[in-house]
């Protein structure tokens, strides 16, 4: 038999290959043929797999406290919505590149529980986190300015692409903006509390990725909180923690302003699709829609990226299926059968189909039920009401930042696979004293 130091030690790798290698796997999206996202799906369900394994090895010594029964009950309602679904094959193994069906929330599940009852700290932590982040962000960079090596492979093999399109081995600049709006946070605050240098060098990095993906759902994420990292500065301030705060204010500062006035010689040189996605286009866009909504009293259909035409079809399709949805990851389906005629508009205005509710929220109720959204709602709440310390506890501060920068974001986003199983252990390990006091030491 397995001892227990060992099949901890496999729970503790097996994580590390979801949060760290999984966001790494990306086949170029211009090979129709192959999903761009099969081989996080094919990792993720084999590391899952490989945590069911060692859980039931572990079965006699498992536990489940409130928290985990709401969670369970979440479950079941996704089980039920699956039962009755639309489309029961894609609600069990996902839309085709989402890969967002109930095997992938069972892998979430697994990497949440094994990360509150047995993920450990060790050094090898940081170095990955580290790693990863470079790798992903310098990607991205690359992209953006079009010097990224892979695409000159893509021209000698006549593979298509998008000049300037920075969104790393995420697919889509959405993604890895809300992959990076946990990541500033999470490192901000490793700053503020650790004071180590290669902290503030990561937060540097990822906030220029941050803003060079366009992303706002991941700044307003971001944004928010922020605000509660201000207020923890406010309530722990000392000396050293203040000039901490000033370190990443004064580099924010700099590198915000050396994007809104980059010098015409470097802009001149972008490829077209980063000059239309400059810093000073979107905040343009940004400015514009607002000036529009308080003119007209309302948010038109076009308002952030047809996001509001979206929620509307959204919000038709759960009325028809309000109890149990249409099924996980089926929401292009019920779209095209409960808001026919807004779907085919919806088509024929932005020359595709919308698949996802780019609100995880809407998302949920639409594909899994209004009930199955209220105890998702109640998860959440009692993880947030359990540490409601993070001004006094240096630990729960350090992770409850990039969980809110997420929650927040995730009214305008949507779940994907590369990013969630990265919120999901967030929402373990929050809960894990063992590792919180490994983590402020």
């Amino acid at each position: 038999m397995i001892n227990e130091t060992l099949k901890n030690k496999v729970i503790n790798k097996t994580i590390y290959v979801i949060i760290f290698l999984v966001p790494l796997l990306m086949l170029p999206s211009q090979l129709d043929s192959v999903p761009s996202n099969i081989l996080k799906y094919i990792t993720l369900l084999i590391c899952g797999s490989i945590l069911l394994v060692m859980l039931f090895l572990k079965r006699k010594e498992l536990k489940f406290d409130l928290i985990d029964k709401t969670l369970m009950a979440f479950y079941i309602l996704m089980v039920i919505s699956t039962i009755f679904s639309m489309d029961i094959m894609k609600s069990i193994f996902g839309e085709r590149n989402r890969y967002e069906g109930l095997l992938t929330f069972t892998v979430y599940f697994l990497t949440y529980y094994c990360g509150k009852y047995y993920f450990y700290y060790d050094k090898k932590l940081k170095t990955f986190s580290i790693i990863t982040i470079c790798i992903t962000c310098i990607i991205g960079i690359l992209q953006y300015y079009n010097i990224f090596p892979l695409y000159y492979i893509y021209d000698i093999f006549d593979i298509p692409y998008r000049p300037g399109f920075a969104s790393s081995t995420f697919g889509n600049t959405n993604f890895f903006g809300s992959f990076l709006a946990m990541i500033v946070t999470c490192f901000m605050a490793l700053y503020i509390v650790k004071k180590k240098k290669s902290y503030l060098v990561i937060s540097y990095l990822s906030f220029y990725m941050l803003i060079l993906s366009m992303t706002r759902s991941a700044w307003v994420g971001f944004a928010l909180a922020s605000i509660f990292g201000i207020i923890y500065i406010i309530i722990n301030r000392t000396k050293e923690v203040i000039k901490r705060a000033i370190h990443i204010l004064i580099g924010f500062v700099v590198i915000f302003v050396w994007l809104l006035f980059t010098p015409s010689m470097i802009t001149d040189a972008l490829p077209y699709y980063s000059q239309t996605m400059s810093l000073q286009n979107r905040l343009g866009l940004m400015s514009n829609e607002l000036q529009m909504a308080i003119e007209d009293g309302e948010l038109d259909n076009e308002f952030g990226s047809h996001r509001i035409r979206i929620w509307r079809m959204t919000l038709k399709a759960i009325a028809v299926h309000p109890l149990l949805g249409s099924g996980p990851d089926t929401l292009a389906y019920s779209l095209l059968y409960n808001a026919t005629e807004d779907a085919i508009e919806f088509i024929e205005v932005t020359n595709t189909y919308a698949d996802k509710a780019h609100n995880e929220y809407l998302q949920i109720a639409a594909t899994m039920g209004i009930p199955a959204l209220i105890v998702y709602m109640a998860f959440v709440t009692q993880i947030l009401a359990k540490n409601k310390n993070m001004f006094k506890d240096n630990s729960t501060f350090i992770l409850m930042i990039p969980i809110i920068a997420y929650l927040v974001q995730a009214f305008f986003n949507i779940s994907t696979i590369g990013v969630a199983p990265i919120f999901w252990l967030l929402l373990g390990l929050i809960q894990n004293r063992e590792f919180k006091e490994s983590l402020s030491a």
